[in-house]
């Protein structure tokens, strides 16, 4: 694996890795937290061969660790469900293992604990079949972490040019700073701390019993096309396949929001003739693809007996918790302003849109954070708003609140499925209301 090819796969170059590690770790470990209906305690440590996210969940088990494992499979079938949760990138673990191999050149490790065994993982390359290999050592130790372990930057006296040296941990590097505390703004429920090169802090959950949509919820059929679908079952079909089972159209369609009733189950079945049909059915006559007008009569019976979702059933962050992680950065208070606004579009897809604005005391430095479905953002996704396809920066601008300023403000959008305009999933494409900004 290059570096141009992994690039490729998780949309950024080689200096914004450790960025992409930091992120997607945290991701993982607050979806995990919340599936397991726990407040998420999470700690980052960056030092200067390593990247560590712990968090108070069960951790990644030996098995899903094997999966991962499996450089032949570049996504994953999570990332066919339309859903408001975090990333989505889908195959975001699997670039993380390749990372510090990559940088280093000839050997990577990386170790994850979880189910009470640690997964310690030695990535290198097969020089006879010019492929990736993994050597994993199991040892038994109780806790929940993933730790990348990356290689140290090279001083100038090995002769590399300054240009060189790319893709390095640098505590001078406060990016990484940002986008992971961040993560605290987003989230009520989560305690935060940082251990920034030795320099450690902590910030508290205002409200540890918070609630949002979660990553285990049901998915609604109203939010998927026919395309969406498609994808979906044919990520269902693959996983069949692999475990040697062929589970039910009934099974497939009772995972869904609003369909978990019999007599929802048996008028979806009826409507499309799938009453003791396998899944398998829904592919076309060679196999080698779904079946597409099978999909889009399953999918219209499937909205036709269910209820759209209400942009409220997702969450919200909230004004007091805002108030309180603003009010830590130094505001004027009166200047604080916080708005909400709960909105569907023309496909039945509920987005909740939340900003807030302060101005900073005398001597703060402006601060925007962004986020998209409780994820934190290290680059403004929001650079294409509406049908004119102007940018949040430059409506910031416009109202006299650009990069020299000294205020802060917050943009969230949690919405079901999110429309990205590049594959880094750097930047979101928003139709829907956005709000006023004038503070």
């Amino acid at each position: 694996m290059s570096a141009k090819e992994l690039t490729f796969q998780c949309g950024f170059s080689m200096p914004d890795w450790p960025l992409v590690v930091g992120k997607e770790l945290i991701d993982n470990a607050l979806d995990a937290c919340e599936e397991q209906g726990i407040a998420p305690r999470i700690e980052v440590t960056v030092t200067t061969d390593s990247i560590t996210v712990a968090d108070n969940g069960a951790g990644m088990p030996p098995g899903m660790v094997d999966r991962l494992l499996d450089f032949s499979v570049r996504v994953s079938s999570r990332e066919a469900y339309v859903a408001p949760d975090r990333g989505a990138q889908g195959n975001a673990l699997k670039t993380i293992l390749a990372m510090p191999f990559v940088v280093d050149g000839e050997r990577g490790r990386v170790e994850i604990c979880g189910g009470g065994t640690r997964s310690d993982i030695t990535i290198s390359v097969d020089r006879l079949r010019q492929c990736p290999k993994a050597d994993i050592a199991r040892t038994a130790e109780v806790g929940s972490f993933v730790r990348v372990h990356w290689p140290v930057r090279p001083t100038l006296e090995d002769e590399l040019e300054a240009d060189e040296l790319t893709g390095y941990l640098d505590p001078d590097d406060r990016r990484f700073l940002q986008v992971v505390s961040d993560f605290s703004f987003l989230n009520p429920h989560l305690t935060l701390v940082i251990d920034w090169f030795g320099t450690r802090s902590e910030v508290t959950a205002t409200d540890p019993d918070w609630q949002k949509w979660t990553p285990s919820s049901p998915t609604s059929p109203h939010w998927y096309r026919r395309e969406d679908l498609e994808r979906l079952v044919a990520a269902y079909l693959v996983d069949d396949q692999d475990h040697g089972r062929d589970r039910t159209v009934r099974e497939f369609v009772a995972e869904f929001r609003g369909l978990t009733s019999t007599i929802k189950q048996k008028a979806v079945l009826a409507a499309t003739a799938t009453s003791r049909a396998p899944l398998s059915s829904l592919a076309n006559d060679t196999r080698s693809d779904t079946d597409k007008g099978k999909i889009a009569a399953l999918l219209a019976a499937m909205r036709e007996h269910s209820s759209p979702v209400k942009p409220r059933a997702l969450g919200t962050i909230g004004e007091a918790h805002l108030r309180e992680r603003f009010g830590a950065l130094g505001i004027v208070e009166e200047s604080f302003r916080y708005a909400r606004h709960f909105s569907t579009g023309d496909h039945q897809l509920p987005q909740v849109t939340e900003h807030a604005f302060a101005a900073l005391k005398e001597g703060g430095q402006r601060r925007l954070v962004s986020g998209v479905n409780w994820s934190a953002s290290w680059v403004n996704p929001f650079r294409q708003l509406g049908a004119a396809g102007r940018s949040l920066d430059s409506e910031l601008q416009a109202k006299f609140a650009g990069f020299r300023e000294p205020i802060v403000l917050l943009v969230h959008v949690a919405h079901p499925r999110v429309q990205y305009s590049d594959r880094a999933k750097s930047q979101v494409i928003v139709d829907d209301y956005l709000g006023d900004y004038d503070g």
